[in-house]
């Protein structure tokens, strides 16, 4: 049986992302669903920790998608460093997008893996070359 219960966030102050780390969230290539994940994670994490805890059923529900498309979603963040799991239901955000907040001082921190644009559609390059056209320096 599936539970619909999310838990809610340990706070609800405001949740500040750095230009530099939006400037990167938008070279790392990851899905629509990746990217959902990544949103509800960074919703639910602990401001001191960096941490978030959700099932994948509570995901699956938060989201209103199969296991199917949040299992790719957690497993596109992990292969491109942006979070990975610590434990069942425990993830772990790059200290980047947590301002530095991380659960163990002496936790390995996976480098952030950028797209290549080479391997993209002719499509997704065009999206690609606009967004980063987006980030060019203003002034």
């Amino acid at each position: 049986m599936s539970s619909s219960y999310a838990p809610s966030p340990p706070t609800e102050a405001p949740l500040t992302i750095p230009r530099d780390a939006l400037r990167l969230l938008s070279l790392v290539d990851i899905t629509t669903a990746g990217r959902r994940v990544l949103d509800q994670l960074l919703y639910l994490s602990d401001p001191e920790t960096g941490t978030a805890g959700i099932s994948q059923n509570e995901m699956c529900a938060e989201l209103g998608a199969s296991k199917p498309t949040v299992n790719r979603g957690f497993k596109e963040l992990r292969a491109c460093g942006l979070a990975w799991s610590l434990e069942d239901g425990l993830y772990q955000l790059h200290p980047l997008l947590t301002g530095a907040a991380i659960s163990s001082p002496a936790a390995h921190v996976p480098e952030i893996k950028a797209a290549d644009p080479g391997r993209f559609t002719e499509q997704r390059r065009a999206r690609f070359a606009t967004q980063t056209a987006n980030l060019a320096p203003v002034g």
